[in-house]
């Protein structure tokens, strides 16, 4: 459907949508906040660091260190720590439990099952090396994982927040001033359990991953934020100076990982920086130091597709790489253009995927809020 799209789709058309998507939120009191600048941009490093992540053959080819692919690692744990702090956002708004989970699956749900099943089409019929079964296709449509990835490996974080999104939904139905708080502490006494029990069950090694206690993190971030904890009272030049201290620390602790500490836990040497990132840009924007660029806000909306759609330009990319017997000229050329095509190819999913189905599905099960 997709691809039959664009042959028909005239560069006025796509203007026309650019455009409508193509705005940089007003800036809000940090008090009345409604969208988050420094941390949308987060979101967009985030998605292109896991690109890269996932470029390893063309990024071997050009022979560069495989620590710097280790390095890009933090793009995950961001990732992760940021849909923390922007759920809290969200439901601290006031949005009930059943309107988040409703908007949440309606977003989620369709495209990935939708390229979840393009995945399985690719593998099992233009590449011989990893079929996958029905029962695999089927438990991977179902957000049951059955090993290390799901059949478009990339999305296995995005099984992990469609857990806390529904962890996080059911304590909302509890309580709806404290749910996410409960529902953080949950997370982590699952990840806790995890790692006392010693299972070795696919599932429950899956639904139990550390990484969950990144949401807690950042839902941590997004408290001291909004209850304007003495951190955000700080005269502003030494809440500059703590902020820029976070930023840094969190920023050397990530690319120092791999170097200094590979073997300590992925919480304390990822999750914690990435958390101390956050709160640092978060303490910048609350002192009006924030990005306001209309194109890295428009990119931004388009990092869902990017994390979706990334896989199927990478594979082009290392098929090429691998046609050229390695060629270090090629892979050089193809880091660059990669990310580029997989933008275009996003942006274009964005608006012609994304944005339509995610609009007629809410008008059809949403209720617009009072």
């Amino acid at each position: 459907m997709i691809f039959a799209t664009i042959g028909t789709v005239s560069a006025k058309s796509i203007a026309t949508r650019v455009k409508a998507e193509y705005n940089a939120p007003t800036a809000l009191a940090a008090q009345a906040r409604g969208f988050w600048h420094n941390p949308q941009l987060l979101r967009l490093i985030s998605a292109y660091a896991i690109v890269y992540i996932h470029m390893s053959r063309v990024v071997s080819a050009v022979h560069i260190d495989p620590v710097v692919l280790e390095i890009l690692r933090f793009g995950t744990d961001l990732f992760v720590v940021l849909a923390g702090f922007l759920t809290a956002h969200v439901l601290g708004n006031g949005k009930s439990a059943g309107a988040y989970l409703r908007k949440r699956l309606i977003r989620i749900v369709p495209l990935y099952w939708g390229f979840t099943v393009l995945a399985f089409l690719v593998e099992n019929y233009a590449m011989t090396n990893h079929p996958n079964s029905l029962t695999e296709l089927l438990r991977s449509l179902a957000f049951v994982p059955y090993g290390p990835y799901p059949v478009l490996y990339p999305t296995w974080t995005l099984l992990i927040i469609v857990e806390f999104s529904l962890i996080i939904a059911a304590f909302q139905l509890v309580s709806a001033e404290y749910g996410v708080f409960y529902s953080a502490a949950f997370a982590v006494l699952l990840a806790v359990a995890g790692r006392i029990s010693g299972t070795t069950d696919p599932i429950l090694v899956f639904y139990t991953n550390p990484m969950l206690a990144d949401f807690a993190l950042g839902i941590i971030i997004f408290k001291l934020a909004s209850s304007r904890s003495l951190l955000f009272r700080l005269p502003p030049g030494s809440a500059v100076i703590v902020a820029v201290t976070a930023v840094t620390f969190g920023a050397a602790a990530a690319v120092l990982r791999p170097l200094c500490w590979p073997g300590l836990p992925r919480l304390l040497t990822l999750g914690v920086p990435m958390s101390l990132l956050l709160l640092g840009v978060v303490v910048l924007e609350q002192l009006d130091v924030y990005s306001n660029s209309k194109l890295l806000s428009f990119l931004a909306k388009c990092t869902y597709s990017i994390y979706l759609t990334h896989w199927f330009v990478n594979i082009v990319s290392e098929k090429l790489v691998d046609e050229s017997g390695d060629s270090a000229r090629l892979a050089m050329v193809l880091l660059f253009v990669t990310p580029v095509v997989i933008t275009y190819f996003s942006v274009f999913v964005y608006l012609y995927a994304e944005v339509p189905l995610t609009r007629y599905l809410s008008n059809r099960f949403l209720t617009p809020e009072r």
